[in-house]
């Protein structure tokens, strides 16, 4: 089917032909683009009998939308976890779970009851993590886990430490990712590689039930404009089903059922994943098809900020008694970055304090001196905490920066404090990367934070958070197109798929939203009340919402 765009305000992302009112699509891809006159010239001496014309009304048409880093599996499962996000006192988190717990968790489903989304620093009665005892006032015959909206910490019950088999005697095994009290007993604060490891470890769905939980959860994404992701998700599918599920995505795809084009961001921390992923199990980013690819391997450096789990160079302004956690030090880091670079693939490092940021700078530095002829695109995913010299060293060594501007609502009240006014000046600096020639790719971090784009563009163009408090670093903020190419054509370059998509541009697919308002010239507020009207991928229809 062939579709022609009338009456639409296009802003393409193609700096050859920023704007347009008017394009054809044949064939799934954008077959022309430009003034209304000049596609029926077109047509004219390209017919296309089957053609249907698309009026969009005089509405805003734009590339669909391109998460750079997210938890699609991730977030499609906490659906079902109780929701922990917003809660102002740790009273009110264990109000939550005790609710989950006798109003919707079956005993005899064998599954555990899961909680996500608080953070210490709202509680206004104890700002501390909750304990294992906390959890126990609601039960200990049964496991419960409640993760910060971080996703770096977690806290365990009685009944999920047993299970898991953390214990008095077993504690010091796990080093700092497991805590204890005085006597040296586990208090249930797990953290980074502990709590990622329980995640593969808990009792899940089947890999087709699985699959069929991910195809469903593609209209939450369609309806506000999302087209593509790129996705961490294999530390969420049970550990003996990972290439199992990898398998039923791709097939997904080649049929149909899965239409959201998703690049996954491998998580294998160890060399022994890192190992049968390239050479057992053969796997590198030629894998998959144009809607399922394995675009990088992802690895994690470091924690988060608001947990002071992220890794500095000098101990927290606001906690001198702490430096953050390093998940590895300098030479294993290496040789998991060599390892994929060798085979020529990318590796995206979540890394968010300025000692974890040098680490991956170091790493990816070896690894180019070590194979210069290869250029895979390596990136570092947050990279929030830097100092000026780190921020050149991105430039040089031409490294992506994967952006999340929605934390900017929260961080901007806690940066200062964590580190010092001298580093926070240099942090966030998302201009100063644009502006050097560093690739930046914009994202969300769902479910860390909500998967919707236009809070984040806010954030990027304003500095301020979504409440209109700020701006921090206003020399920082980004223009209207900047931000919007971060969310479309900025991610289709980290997963090596400029050629095809996030431009409205002849040739690439036909992958298109439209919305209620002109995003380039509104008043800032309004893009956090703009609604997308349709999603197309593929040139087809996936979600419409026109109210005429």
């Amino acid at each position: 089917m062939s579709i022609w765009i009338q009456n639409a305000k296009i802003a393409t992302m193609d700096s050859a032909n920023p704007l347009a009112e008017s394009a054809v699509v044949v064939g799934g891809f954008f077959a022309f683009v430009g003034s209304l006159q000049n596609a029926e010239a077109y047509l004219q001496e390209h017919p296309c009998p089957d053609i249907s014309v698309l009026d969009c009304g005089g509405e805003f048409l734009m590339p669909g939308f391109n998460d750079s880093h997210m938890h699609y599996l991730h977030y499609a499962k906490s659906k079902s976890s109780v929701d922990l996000t917003g809660c102002t006192a740790l009273s009110e988190v264990i109000l939550r779970m005790r609710r989950g717990f006798e109003q919707s968790y079956r005993p005899d489903s064998g599954l555990w009851l899961i909680g996500e989304g608080w953070n210490q620093d709202y509680f206004t009665d104890e700002k501390r993590f909750p304990t294992a005892d906390d959890l126990n006032e609601i039960t200990t015959e049964y496991p419960l886990l409640i993760m910060r909206s971080c996703f770096h910490i977690g806290v365990l019950n009685q009944k999920a430490m047993e299970l898991y088999g953390i214990s008095a005697d077993t504690a010091s095994r796990f080093g700092a990712c497991v805590e204890t009290d005085a006597r040296g007993i586990p208090n249930g604060v797990v953290k980074e590689e502990v709590l990622d490891d329980i995640k593969s470890f808990l009792p899940a769905p089947s890999a087709q039930q699985l699959l069929d939980l991910l195809v469903d959860t593609q209209a939450d994404l369609f309806r506000n404009g999302i087209t593509s992701v790129q996705s961490d998700d294999l530390k969420y599918m049970p550990a003996d089903s990972v290439y199992t599920i990898l398998s039923l995505l791709r097939e997904a795809g080649e049929t149909g059922r899965l239409r959201l084009r998703i690049a996954e961001q491998a998580l294998l921390p160890q060399k022994s994943e890192l190992d049968q992923f390239l050479y057992e199990k053969g796997i590198d980013d030629s894998y998959g098809n144009r809607t399922f690819k394995i675009s990088c391997i992802k690895l994690l450096a470091d924690g988060s900020l608001g947990a002071r789990t992220a890794l500095m160079r000098k101990p927290y302004h606001d906690a001198p008694d702490t430096k953050g956690l390093a998940v590895y030090d300098q030479a294993s880091l290496d040789a998991l970055v060599l390892e994929a670079h060798k085979n020529n693939i990318a590796v995206a490092i979540h890394a968010i304090g300025d000692g974890a940021i040098e680490l991956c700078l170091n790493a990816f530095a070896r690894a180019r001196q070590g194979y210069p002829y290869l250029h895979p695109r390596h990136g570092i995913v947050h990279c929030q905490i830097t100092d000026a010299k780190q921020l050149r060293r991105f430039k040089e060594l031409d490294v992506l920066a994967y952006i999340q501007p929605i934390f900017l609502d929260y961080d901007i009240h806690i940066v200062t404090d964590r580190v010092g006014r001298e580093l926070a000046s240099t942090s966030y600096a998302w201009k100063t990367y644009i502006d050097s020639g560093v690739h930046t790719a914009f994202g969300t971090d769902c479910p860390v934070e909500s998967f919707r784009p236009l809070p984040g563009i806010y954030c990027a163009v304003t500095r301020c958070d979504l409440k209109g408090n700020g701006p921090f670093l206003a020399e920082q903020r980004l223009t209207r197109e900047q931000a919007l190419y971060g969310y479309t054509a900025a991610g289709a370059y980290a997963s090596h798929d400029e050629a095809v998509k996030g431009k409205i541009k002849a040739g690439m697919y036909a992958d298109f939203i439209t919305l209620d308002t002109d995003l380039l010239t509104c008043p800032a507020e309004a893009l956090l009340h703009a609604n997308v009207t349709r999603t197309y991928i593929d040139g087809t229809c996936v979600y419409n919402n026109v109210q005429r």
